[in-house]
């Protein structure tokens, strides 16, 4: 069953639409006319409108509609598996953009600029990412690897596929990252365990580990350094005050 009303007056609609993003950017229309704009890629013909905003009354935001799973998209009425799968494919393309436009000029000893990178790959996934970014000899980027989600809180990387990395990229350094959806940078024990493994592992290549990286909600912490080299917001002041209201709970109750 079609959800949409096919009918040729919405065609004005679309061009009006388009006309005004045209004009003023996306940067500069409301939530609801930027993912119906969006949607008309998805959807050539039809009134998108409506499903504009059961996703936005679902995803609160763009970011979260294109980060969805395939599934829970289809769950929203008027979405199948083939516009699910066309949405998702979107948050790759943009990762694709983001890292044909940037890899010819990033370079290790640009610390804010590779940050930026990071940041920009793995902030805002809704499931834990590994890459794997390897420089040559002159501290530039040349390749670089993402492994997808085992589970939402599981990264799928073997000794095979480390290995097979180095093997083909030939890097004489090498930086991980990862991220802790909806969680802290805090770094846990499997992670300190895994950059030793790493580590390790490749200086028998004749290659060095320059640092392990955690992207959370709260910032990039350097597993190196063990310390934070980029905040997104003082979450850990916030944590310390609910802390603190608690505490003070407590001692009234007592």
């Amino acid at each position: 069953m079609n959800v949409f009303n096919n009918d040729v007056s919405h065609d004005g609609h679309r061009e009006r639409l388009t006309n005004l993003v045209e004009k003023s950017g996306l940067d500069n229309v409301s939530n609801i006319q930027a993912v119906e704009y969006f949607l008309t890629y998805i959807f050539p013909r039809g009134d998108v409108n409506p499903l504009a905003h059961r996703l936005l009354d679902k995803y609160e935001t763009f970011a979260n509609i294109i980060n969805a799973s395939v599934n829970d998209l289809m769950s929203v009425r008027g979405i199948n598996k083939r516009s699910a799968k066309k949405i998702t494919l979107f948050a790759q393309l943009f990762d694709l953009y983001t890292s044909t436009s940037m890899d010819k000029h990033i370079s290790i000893d640009d610390r804010e600029e590779f940050l930026d990178m990071i940041e920009q790959f793995l902030r805002f996934k809704t499931a834990e990412n590994l890459i794997l970014f390897a420089f040559n000899s002159s501290y530039m980027l040349t390749h670089k690897r993402k492994f997808s989600n085992k589970s939402i809180d599981e990264v799928a990387m073997s000794t095979y596929d480390l290995y097979d990395f180095i093997a083909s990229s030939k890097p004489a350094y090498l930086v991980v990252a990862h991220n802790h959806p909806g969680g802290l940078a805090t770094p846990s024990p499997s992670d300190k365990d895994a950059t030793l493994f790493i580590e390790k592992l490749v200086s028998n290549f004749h290659c060095q580990l320059i640092d392990s990286f955690i992207v959370g909600d709260d910032g990039i912490l350097s597993l190196k350094q063990l310390g934070y080299v980029r905040n997104f917001h003082n979450i850990g002041g916030i944590i310390n005050y609910l802390s603190e209201i608690n505490d003070d709970t407590n001692n009234k109750e007592d």
